[in-house]
């Protein structure tokens, strides 16, 4: 088994990835039942999850738990000798890591839809690197607050964010080369998380001209994402959790960087 697949390369991940490495196969909506039998050396699983946004999927969920339960009878028939598998991290407590048990909450379509397929991947696969994702960055989708800021509704009301929220933004432009260090280091489950920046930092230093359109902080704002990593020092020292630093976060947003 030599070929090699990268399923999902229609979304903003996969676009990046497939022009970054050569795939002999390129799998996405439209002919995912190419799948079906074949017999891979490596593929790459982008889940369904971080193909748009999350607000976007909350919204309606059907699409979402639809191709789930597509890629899961496709996968049935197909053999793979080693598999990444890309996934956000939301089964993850808010301040957990990758030894943290999953999250699970039956009422939950996303978080039931999301343990079952990493479960399924697991068990279906003999070799398997589960990367989970934060917010990411580089997109040009509503998958990170970044993204929103950096592209505001026109207006001066006031933006729909949490002010001191904690957001951990991970730039897409990392991706294949992280991915392929955690292989080389022979790990099989990794959270790629930067350290967390509010919005409040966020706007401060990269989008100061949005500050007046913040609103106050209130009691009910979401805490937001302060996950780390045991394997962080792979990526960055020294060993905070994280594999980059906040300081590295906001010089990749600052407008000089994005031009």
């Amino acid at each position: 088994m030599t070929d090699t697949a990268l399923i999902g390369s229609s979304c903003a991940l996969g676009a990046f990835w497939s022009s970054k490495r050569y795939f002999d196969y390129l799998i996405d909506e439209t002919n995912l039942s190419i799948l079906r039998g074949k017999e891979f050396g490596q593929a790459v699983i982008i889940c369904p999850s971080l193909r748009e946004g999350r607000r976007a999927i909350r919204e309606n969920m059907a699409p979402f738990l639809a191709q789930v339960k597509n890629l899961i009878d496709l996968l049935h028939d197909v053999k793979a000798e080693r598999v990444t598998y890309v996934t956000c991290i939301d089964t993850q407590p808010e301040t957990g890591n990758e030894h943290s048990p999953l999250l699970r909450e039956p009422e939950d379509e996303w978080l039931a839809a999301l343990v079952e397929l990493k479960a399924f991947i697991n068990f279906r696969f003999g070799r398997v690197l589960n990367v989970h994702l934060p917010e990411i960055t580089g997109t040009g989708a509503d998958m990170s607050v970044a993204d929103l800021l950096a592209a505001p509704p026109e207006g001066t009301g006031e933006l729909e964010v949490a002010l001191l929220e904690r957001h951990q933004l991970y730039p897409m432009r990392r991706l294949v080369r992280d991915v392929e260090k955690a292989w080389e280091c022979g790990i099989f489950s990794v959270n790629l998380v930067p350290e967390p920046v509010t919005t409040f930092e966020l706007v401060e230093q990269c989008f100061p001209s949005l500050s007046n359109r913040l609103p106050v902080a209130k009691e009910t704002d979401p805490y937001g994402s302060a996950r780390t990593s045991v394997y962080s020092t792979q990526y960055h020292d020294p060993d905070t959790g994280y594999i980059m630093d906040k300081q590295d976060v906001l010089e990749g947003l600052s407008p000089a960087k994005q031009a």
